[in-house]
């Protein structure tokens, strides 16, 4: 199949510690500390093959995230500017939906031809943060486009559990390819959900709401705010083209934030 791979040089800086983990699997807590001299390129891969609880999803669309950009941008010194976690040489990409092609053995709930969206966090459900509840948090975490391979491919395999339908998506759009890019948006949407909705408990219908930024994350902040009974959304960005999509997702007000008065329009 072909994919995006990243490759870079495993070169860490002078004052940065490996611990033991890192240093025999590389998987790095601080990318920019050690991935040096970044380089893409569209390739052949192997065919995934599933284990027994993965299916293998053929994309339909990925998104490219600012997370996919800094890891191939370096600066000045040649360290990439992703300062997270990672693991190179790896496929790209986290933000995507597709279609099943193949399930393994022990996968019950999803079939050949089932439409999906993937979580982005690969929680193992077994350590104590996961059994707390916080699966971004997990002591065993990965990452998939960032520790394990991403969605810029033909193909790619993910744990079942990981997976969710998009079918609603597809019925009430009644296209499967506009299904695919709304599926794609999915992880981004799960970011600003999480934030609002599952760490800050005290939302209540009728909050005010501010957005700094109209970007895809807060543009999908934007609608779950006003899905979920805001009173007031205002939107600041720069780009007259994002304030006019940040209306059309039920923002009550936009402006641009160079120079203006910021305390004057939110107070």
């Amino acid at each position: 199949m072909k994919a995006l791979t990243l490759t870079a040089d495993f070169a860490p800086k002078p004052d940065y510690q490996l611990n033991e983990r890192e240093r025999t699997t590389h998987r790095i807590q601080a990318g920019s500390q050690v991935w040096k001299n970044p380089h893409i390129a569209v390739g052949q891969s192997a065919d995934p093959k599933p284990k027994d609880d993965e299916v293998i999803i053929k994309v339909g669309a990925v998104g490219i995230c600012g997370s996919d950009m800094h890891m191939y941008e370096a600066g000045k010194d040649g360290y990439i500017l992703y300062p997270g976690l990672t693991r190179f040489p790896n496929i790209l990409g986290h933000e995507f939906a597709g279609k099943i092609v193949e399930v393994g053995k022990n996968v019950r709930d999803l079939k050949v031809g089932d439409m999906v969206a993937a979580e982005e966090i690969q929680w193992c459900g077994e350590c104590i943060s996961c059994r707390r509840g916080f699966v971004n948090h997990c002591d065993n975490l990965e990452e998939l486009g960032f520790t394990t391979p991403g969605a810029m491919a033909q193909y790619i395999p993910v744990r079942a559990r990981y997976c969710w339908s998009i079918q609603e998506i597809a019925d009430r759009v009644g296209s499967e390819s506009e299904a695919m890019v709304m599926g794609a948006m999915v992880e981004p949407t799960g970011v600003s959900y999480h934030a609002m909705f599952n760490r800050i408990h005290t939302w209540q219908p009728g909050a005010y709401v501010v957005v700094f930024g109209a970007g895809p994350i807060g543009l999908a902040a934007i609608a779950l705010a006003s899905a979920a009974g805001a009173s007031q959304v205002i939107a600041f960005d720069t780009s007259p083209s994002r304030r006019e999509f940040a209306l059309k997702l039920g923002a009550t007000a936009v402006h641009d934030p160079v120079g203006a008065d910021l305390n004057g329009i939110i107070l």
